[in-house]
């Protein structure tokens, strides 16, 4: 039988992050910024719902944000930049019962698309053009 330490003294060891932690395999940086987008989505019946919302956090692969109706994971809807005009298609993957009201939903662009939030400075890894190989090439003289 193993013994734990008790000591209130002893040093705290961080936990290992578990390997189902989203944060551990972005597939690109997350910005916290609220921009106006409007759903569009199926309804009961199979009516078409749409929704003005804002987003929560953005990335070059989708976005989080809230609400009013939920969707299934898995689903199809269709996000449309407010500002820009411009549409994507994409994949419901997460819709959770908010803790005030609504429900918190995160959505996957059928497609990376960098520039869908017109984002004057992206983080560099949005662009995998701009990521640095893993192996070098070899220099010439």
């Amino acid at each position: 039988m193993a013994i734990l330490n008790t000591r209130p003294d002893a040093p705290a060891r961080p936990a290992a992050p578990a390997r189902t932690d989203p944060k551990t395999f972005r597939r690109s940086s997350r910005l916290t910024i609220d921009i106006p987008v409007e759903v569009i989505c199926r309804g009961p019946q199979n009516t078409m719902h749409t929704e003005e919302t804002r987003t929560i956090v953005v990335s070059a692969h989708g976005c989080a944000l809230s609400l009013k109706t939920a969707v299934v994971p898995g689903e199809t809807i269709v996000l449309i930049h407010k500002m820009s005009r411009e549409e994507i298609n994409c994949r419901v993957v997460m819709c959770r019962q908010a803790k005030t009201a609504g429900w918190d939903t995160g959505v996957e662009f059928q497609t990376p698309n960098r520039n869908f939030w017109h984002i004057a400075f992206p983080p560099d890894d949005w662009d995998p053009s701009l990521r640095e190989d893993k192996v070098s090439a070899p220099v010439r003289k």
